[in-house]
């Protein structure tokens, strides 16, 4: 310049932007520098910029500038776009999180809104069934049917579970025998044990004996003679039969024996063995309709005793016998 003058000017970054404007003073023989120049822009509101080609020596058409525009990750961190004619990224948040203490607090952008954490890294939780778990992420949510309330020990027989966000006793037989009461029923049948919960009404963990039957008024089993009864009558009959049979089988070997000669007999019974098989034979016969029957003794083999003869006369009494008295 031929001399020296103060003149306007608008200032600009490297990529010719618009920085601002501002008066400069020139002394005579020098020009203004590079980053400024005497074609002055002026934005038409806050937040408006163009960019100078010097080439041409004009501005480029006002956009609204994003350079300084801030935006969020989901975790809260801050950034800004940086360039006047930038965007916004890809999933970029433009709502601010809230006030949070980040020494005890963290943020999170979730389902569109940000939502304030409390850091409970290192503490414990437990799941329904009293399982222990240990928080390690600072985002945590409790998940469903869990619970910080530390559970209570389980009373013998019994396990703790998270019922309605508290914790209950509840039975466990798992692994035991449920015995049915009605012993004769067809649908109610023992089983053994599966599930938590208390046992049916209609099922005891108490086992039964072999003839015993549920008591409603005692809680308990109690016996009952009639079902060892019907028991004891099969059992009692199976015997008397097998007994039978071979008595028989005995005694008919004996009898057809009797039209052979002795030589040819087989049988080893004596007549009082014999006799003694046929009263054995009357009494099995009898035997359930025997006073007591089923629970009465059992017939027992016997023999009767053996009938003494009389002694056979000697030869002076055969001979005295035939001499007629005078």
């Amino acid at each position: 310049m031929a001399e020296s003058q103060h003149i306007e000017v608008s200032y600009i970054d490297g990529n010719g932007w618009w920085m601002g404007n501002g008066v400069e003073h020139v002394a005579a023989g020098t020009a203004l520098g590079s980053d400024c120049t005497p074609v002055v822009y002026r934005p038409s509101a806050i937040g408006k910029t163009a960019r100078f080609h010097p080439e041409s020596g004009t501005w480029s058409a006002e956009i609204e500038n994003m350079a300084s525009k801030t935006y969020y990750s989901d975790t809260g961190v801050a950034s800004t776009i940086g360039v006047p004619d930038g965007t916004y990224p890809e999933n970029a948040i433009t709502a601010p999180p809230p006030d949070y203490d980040p020494r005890s607090q963290a943020v999170l952008y979730k389902d569109g809104v940000w939502k304030i954490y409390r850091n409970r890294i290192g503490t414990s939780y437990w799941d329904h069934q009293g399982h222990e778990h240990t928080i390690t992420e600072p985002y945590f949510e409790l998940p469903v049917d869990c619970t910080f309330e530390t559970p209570p020990q389980p009373e013998d027989g019994y396990v703790v579970r998270l019922m309605d966000d508290q914790w209950q006793q509840v039975e466990d037989h798992r692994g035991e025998i449920a015995y049915a009461k009605n012993r004769e029923s067809e649908t109610d049948q023992d089983y053994q044990i599966t599930e938590l919960g208390a046992v049916p009404e209609t099922h005891t963990l108490i086992a039964p004996g072999l003839f015993d039957a549920w008591d409603e008024s005692t809680g308990k089993w109690v016996y009952d003679v009639e079902k060892e009864r019907h028991y004891k009558i099969s059992v009692e009959k199976n015997w008397r039969d097998e007994q039978l049979r071979n008595v028989l089988d005995r005694i008919d070997q004996y009898e057809k024996d009797q039209n052979y000669e002795p030589h040819y007999r087989t049988s080893p019974l004596s007549d009082t063995e014999y006799l003694g098989l046929l009263g054995y034979r009357k009494l099995l016969c009898d035997y359930p309709d025997s006073d007591g029957f089923p629970f009465g003794e059992r017939p027992v083999l016997s023999y009767p005793e053996p009938v003494e003869e009389p002694p056979k006369p000697t030869m002076m009494q055969r001979v005295l016998n035939k001499v007629k008295p005078r």
